[in-house]
Order: C-alpha cells, then structure tokens, then sequence
C-alpha cells in the first residue's frame, strides 16, 4: 500500500523524483502583503506626527527634534508616536533584514530583505523536467507505486500544476545532447522496448525502472568525443575535392555553420564561448 513514508523513500533514492510545489503566487502575495502592512502603518505613523506637531504639549513639541524626548515618551501616556514607531520598525525587520543575494547582488550592492531573498531563491531552483513530472505521476497511480494513496486536495499535488522546482543536483547545467538523451531517447526506448526489458532497480519494492545517469552521461560524453574527432577530419576530407574557391568558401562557411550548431547542442558552453570557438 502507497503512502507518504513510500513516497519518501522513493524520493530519496531517485534523486530526479525530488520535486516539490514552488508556490509562486503564495510567495507573491506574502510580499505584497507584508508591504501593504507597511504602506498602512507608515500611513498611520505619518497621521501621528502630525497630530503631535500641532499639539501644544510642549512634551509632543520636542518629537520632532530629538529622538531622546520620543524615546523618554515610552512611560508617559503621550507614547503613541513611540509605540507607533517600534510598531513599524518590527514590522520592516521582517521585510527588511538586510542580507546579500550571492555574489552576483554582492558585486552590484544589492541588499534584499529576507523574504525577497527567499522568494528569489526559489526562483532560481532549477525546474523539473516534464519527463520527471510525469515519471512521478505515473508512480502516484502505479499498484506497485503509489497505488493512488493521495486524497482530497492532496491528490492535486502534482496534477494541476506547474509551479515546480527540482531538488535533484544533476538538473541544472545539462548540455543540450544529454537533455535530448534523457528527454527524448530514454522515453521512447522505454514506451518500446524497456518496459519488457529493463529491471526494477535495486530498491526493488519501490517500483520504478531506473535508467541510472551517470551511464547516460558517459554515452553523451562518448558521441560528443567521436563528433569532437570526426568534424575536423571529415572537413579536411571534404576540402580536397573541393577545388574552385568560391565553393570552398561556401563549403567553410557550411562547415562553420555546422560545427556552432555541433557545439551548442553536446557542450553546456556559453554564447560567448560557442562564438569564440567558431571564430577561432
């Protein structure tokens, strides 16, 4: 029988499966409505000061010029600029507890408050792929998985949204060829021919059929290091019957056109890099 002890040894074990709800429109409204507390009570605080200036209270007088005459106001009953104030100032400790988002918010001086920084975290918490997704979900309803053990609202989990993050460390930086092997050409061979073949994996009673990763990158690694040996050679190869030089132009220009393209998608590099590479 599926349950949540199940789910989280599953989990656990298939690090891909380590996807959980973003709940990116909760994070919004929780910002916005730590401003709107603040707009508020900055209103508020505004209105007090000035009532205090027009006051006669010689004592209110003295507020607006120093800070000791306010603070001294916290025993009288003439408090309620003090209070107001200590009010506001726990209020925007929460939504201001100046932190550094990373190196990149260092480098530019940057200071975010704590629930910004945390929203923006999430934001960069890499997406799941939708194979993943699906994956999970077919567990969810597998007898020898989940056995459909979510209820109620629970049961919405993974369904009806797409507001997910990955939790798995290989999800972010994969080269386009390894995406295309895991995405694509595990999936289909899968639909084909390893649902026959392919064995449970070691956690036998979890249900799942693991295409373990690390294979799949060696044979990513293993065709871009045949592509890396086979371009230049072929281009070479090609060149030599090509003798009018119009037509090798073309044919490098081709050639050139072919190995960005090459280089895009078996490496992880940066436009700067591909462009670097096709230019040299």
């Amino acid at each position: 029988m599926g349950d949540y002890t199940k789910l989280a040894c599953m989990v656990a074990t298939h690090e891909e499966a380590a996807i959980f709800r973003r709940f990116d429109i909760l994070n919004v409204k929780s910002l916005l409505y730590m401003q709107a507390e603040l707009v508020d009570l900055e209103d508020q605080l505004r209105d007090i000061e000035e009532q205090d200036k027009k006051s006669r209270d010689p004592e209110k007088a003295l507020f607006p010029t120093s800070i000791q005459a306010l603070k001294k106001s916290s025993f009288t009953k003439n408090n309620e600029q003090w209070m107001k104030y200590k009010e506001v100032q726990e209020k925007i400790h929460a939504y201001s507890m100046c932190l550094i988002f990373y190196s990149l918010m260092l480098s530019r001086g940057v200071l975010l408050d704590e629930a910004l920084l945390r929203f923006l975290s999430l934001r960069k918490v890499s997406k799941p792929t939708s194979n993943d997704v699906g994956v999970l979900r077919d567990w969810l309803e597998q007898d020898t998985g989940g056995r459909l053990f979510l209820k109620g609202i629970e049961d919405t989990t993974w369904k009806s949204n797409d507001d997910f993050l990955s939790l798995d460390p290989n999800q972010a930086g994969k080269d386009s060829l390894t995406w295309l092997i895991n995405e694509k050409v595990v999936p289909w061979y899968h639909r084909h021919w390893g649902y026959r073949t392919k064995p449970l994996s070691t956690a036998k009673w979890d249900g799942v059929q693991d295409y373990h990763k690390d294979k799949l990158e060696k044979i990513a690694n293993a065709i871009s290091t045949l592509l890396a040996a086979l371009l230049p050679s072929i281009s070479i190869l090609i060149l030599y019957f090509v003798s009018k030089p119009a037509s090798r132009l073309i044919t490098i220009s081709l050639f050139s056109v072919f190995f960005s393209l090459i280089l895009t998608t078996v490496s992880a590099a940066k436009r700067v890099e591909v462009f670097a590479a096709t230019t040299a």
